[in-house]
């Protein structure tokens, strides 16, 4: 199966990118002037967030993760949770506290490890603890699968909005930003609520062209500015090779064949689908990339048939680049999409992370990565995206690893970020 050529080639050079673990690390009895720290690897290998905490090390029932809820330019949204039973917390009404650790400058480049041949880049951070919300009309936040982080656009990201959107009878968005000290919540007229259409289930927030776009992967995004005057909801339904009740997958795994990201500058949906009755043959399973074209002045928005890019498992299998991985031949979980080529997707398969670029059916990178021992710490069955994102390294990250590289180090380093203004496990927890 074959679609047009895409018209997607970037026009300036690509900002540098990793792939993110989710689930951060965490030192104990770390020394005050302990700072957080980056460890960056080239994809598709895993990069790793650790945080310094004063506090000792607690039993292993007890132990805590930080787990970023969103990476762009504005930084990292960290959700930390000091209730043992909840870690990998995607449930409604979780207890815990976000942060925002943003980049703000460049620093010296600190000595190469000559046994390794490794070196650090230092970037200094400012550490912000978003505000329980406490006024009685404000809800607790719903669940992290609702919260986004958005840059504000012309600030360089030094300027942000923490938001998060509530569907229900009624639409409600509340709104932190950065420099004030509460909440915001206003009440939008959501083109959704009418008495025909489904329940909205929240799964993701992503961040692009200065709006926030939540998803549903079972019928479509809700979008808007959430910093402007008058915020205006915008509806735009997901394409469908067939409907949901026509597909052999269950539809609570639907976050392991369904994913919404942006690449090079454009929504891109993939869908990984099967009909219900080629259930015995998973070579039919089809992998889709489709683009959205979007005019916000208007509302319109279209999913291009002309740019959707599509092929079959059984091609995938078939190629000399997939028989040359020793991978079995066996459905995969969808992972990423390659952040500047909307052709390349990532997946995870039995402790592998690879990339395919769907136009042509080939294999293009190919890891083992231990992610495995993270599944009892995440309390989750299935590794699928919500355990890594595809972070676009904002241009100070990126300036400091570029000089990394061109003074001669290796392509892994630990970026470190001091945070001086928070303790990543403050004790100021809402109950």
């Amino acid at each position: 199966m074959k679609s047009s050529s895409s018209s997607d080639a970037p026009t300036v050079p690509p900002r540098l990118w990793i792939v993110l673990r989710r689930v951060g690390l965490v030192q104990y009895d770390a020394d005050e002037d302990l700072i957080p720290s980056l460890k960056v690897a080239k994809p598709p290998h895993f990069s790793s967030l650790t945080t310094p905490t004063k506090a000792p090390r607690p039993s292993d029932d007890g132990a805590e993760h930080p787990y970023v809820v969103a990476a762009n330019d504005a930084g990292l949204l960290l959700y930390v949770s000091r209730t043992t039973s909840v870690r990998f917390d995607l449930d409604p009404n979780p207890r815990g506290m976000l942060f925002v650790l943003a980049l703000a400058q460049a620093r010296d480049l600190l000595p190469a490890d000559t046994a390794t041949g490794r070196g650090a880049s230092a970037c200094t951070t400012i550490t912000v603890r978003v505000p329980d919300r406490v006024r009685p009309e404000q809800s607790r936040i719903s669940t992290i699968k609702s919260v986004g982080l958005l840059p504000i656009p012309g600030t360089g990201g030094s300027d942000y909005v923490v938001a998060e959107l509530l569907v229900a009878d009624r639409a409600s968005l509340l709104t932190f930003r950065s420099g004030m000290d509460s909440w915001d919540e206003r009440e939008l007229t959501c083109p959704l609520v009418s008495g025909t259409c489904p329940r909205w289930t929240p799964h993701d927030v992503i961040s692009h062209d200065g709006n926030l776009w939540w998803v549903d992967l079972r019928q479509g995004l809700l979008c808007c500015d959430p910093i402007a005057y008058n915020p205006v909801l915008h509806y735009v339904e997901l394409p469908e090779m067939f409907a949901l009740e026509f597909r052999s997958e269950k539809e609570e795994q639907i976050d392991s064949y369904r994913i919404v990201r942006v690449s090079n500058g454009r929504l891109r949906f993939v869908d990984v689908a099967l009909a219900r009755e080629s259930i015995s043959t998973p070579r039919e399973t089809l992998v889709v990339v489709w683009t959205l074209a979007f005019v916000p002045s208007i509302g319109k928005a279209s999913w291009e048939d002309h740019e959707f890019v599509m092929t079959t498992l059984a091609k995938i299998w078939e190629d000399d680049s997939y028989r040359r991985t020793g991978m079995p031949q066996e459905v995969p979980v969808l992972a990423l999409v390659h952040p500047h080529n909307p052709d390349v997707v990532y997946f995870f398969l039995q402790g592998y992370l690879f990339s395919v670029d769907v136009r042509h059916s080939a294999v293009v990178e190919f890891a083992r990565e231990p992610y495995s021992d993270l599944v009892q710490v995440i309390d989750r069955p299935v590794i699928d995206w919500r355990y890594v994102l595809a972070w676009v390294l904002p241009p100070v990250a990126s300036q400091c690893l570029n000089d990394s590289q061109d003074k001669d180090v290796a392509p892994a380093e630990a970026c470190q970020s001091p945070a001086p203004s928070s303790d990543l496990t403050d004790k100021n927890e809402s109950t």
